[in-house]
């Protein structure tokens, strides 16, 4: 490019700076934040700047210049903040839609991973296949986030991405050690050989308060600010490892769930009765009387959350989920009272000869547990009873919690 020409150009460009200034000072602002982004491997790939040289080019002001000014125009803007043709042919600028959905799988993908891990013990096996399952699906929808975080034209969402990529740097070497590798592109890959993970690795990195509240986290903020409520999309389920990512085995089971919540909250309170009942003189603690009461609350229990799981309503699955880790949390107490909570987070009755009024106070006397599943009940009675009221379907109503966040929270 000759003097002439540069200067001719420059004039060119002070003739746009007079009529969209406002556009171009915005520039100042994402070149500063593509120099920043460079610095943990070029998150952003500078769409922000790209996209707005196409405006330009397609303004008022450049539209009908003619080739060989729009190409030097271009030329210069691409010098001035360091944009490569490579970046500019790749970079396509993601949709807040695209954003908030991806963001919202990787949310899902993380608490997902997270109750996988949680059901854990450290001592313990694991199941390589489940594992694998969990992991692949939370790296998959990581790196698909990554890449529409980076694409994005939000500078507070790619604000967020840089802070969640150096949180991963450093949860690197735990990541390394549960069979996952970060790359130089901030991008995850599962190992294809697993069966040297341990249980207490995966506990460890997944776990509560390990790097998948971190994902999680971000995951939420990212999808607040691309429009969303905050509601996961999980793509598998709790502990065993099946997916529940395809709607075609989802059903509008909402009468079903609307009576299982009522049979849940009957069989929790007549447990609940028979425990308070107990040291009056017309109440005696008997193992067989025990046993019935514990037997109707065990079978509705595990009904209900086998509908849960069912249901074509994203925010009914994440309390079933809610529901299933809560019974992890209280296991050690059920265990005292004969109730035994699976790998599946499913109750069973154990050996129930020998369990003891104490036992069963211990276990139920201060509500407790039983206070925990009566409230998730109501508020899936609450969940399919606006579906019905509203006139949606239950896989519509999920939608409309998702866009406008006018049901509960799935962290309530």
């Amino acid at each position: 490019m000759t003097v002439g020409n540069q200067a001719r150009i420059q004039f060119g460009v002070a003739q746009v700076q007079a009529r969209y200034g406002n556009t171009l000072d915005s520039l100042y602002g994402s070149m500063l934040a593509n120099r920043y982004n460079s610095a943990t491997n070029k998150i952003a790939k500078y769409s922000s700047s790209t996209k707005t040289l196409n405006d330009l080019l397609n303004s008022r002001s450049l539209k009908n210049k003619s080739d060989e000014f729009r190409s030097q125009f271009s030329e210069l803007y691409k010098n001035i903040f360091g944009i490569s043709d490579d970046e500019t042919e790749e970079s396509a600028v993601s949709t807040a839609q695209s954003v908030k959905a991806a963001s919202a799988s990787a949310g899902g993908a993380a608490e997902s991973i997270k109750d996988f891990a949680n059901g854990l013990k450290y001592g313990g096996e694991l199941d390589v296949d489940a594992y694998k399952a969990q992991a692949q699906a939370f790296v998959d929808s990581y790196n698909e986030m990554i890449d529409k975080v980076g694409n994005s034209d939000n500078q507070n969402v790619l604000q967020k991405g840089v802070l969640m990529v150096n949180s991963t740097k450093v949860y690197t070497s735990s990541l390394k050690r549960a069979g996952i590798t970060v790359g130089a592109d901030n991008k995850l890959t599962l190992n294809s050989d697993l069966s040297g993970i341990k249980a207490s690795d995966v506990k460890v990195t997944f776990g509560s308060n390990g790097y998948s509240d971190k994902v999680i986290q971000k995951a939420r903020q990212i999808n607040s600010l691309s429009g969303g409520s905050g509601l996961f999309t999980k793509g598998v389920s709790g502990s065993t490892g099946s997916s529940s990512s395809n709607s075609s085995d989802k059903v509008d089971n909402s009468g079903t769930l609307k009576a299982l919540t009522e049979a849940v909250k009957e069989s929790a309170t007549a447990v609940k009765s028979y425990v308070h009942g107990l040291g009056s003189e017309d109440s005696e603690f008997t193992a067989t009387d025990f046993t019935k009461t514990a037997k109707d609350f065990v079978d509705n229990f595990n009904s209900f959350i086998d509908e849960m799981n069912k249901s074509d309503d994203v925010s009914v699955r994440q309390k079933g989920l809610i529901m299933q880790s809560t019974a992890h949390a209280y296991r050690h107490a059920l265990k005292r009272a004969g109730i035994e909570v699976g790998n599946d987070n499913k109750l069973t009755l154990g050996d129930m000869s020998k369990i003891t009024e104490q036992d069963v106070k211990y276990a139920f006397g201060y509500g407790g547990f039983l206070d925990k599943v009566t409230q998730k009940a109501d508020q899936v009675k609450s969940l399919v009873g606006s579906a019905s009221a509203m006139g949606y379907g239950a896989n519509k109503i999920s939608t409309y919690a998702y866009n406008t966040g006018a049901l509960f929270s799935v962290y309530a």
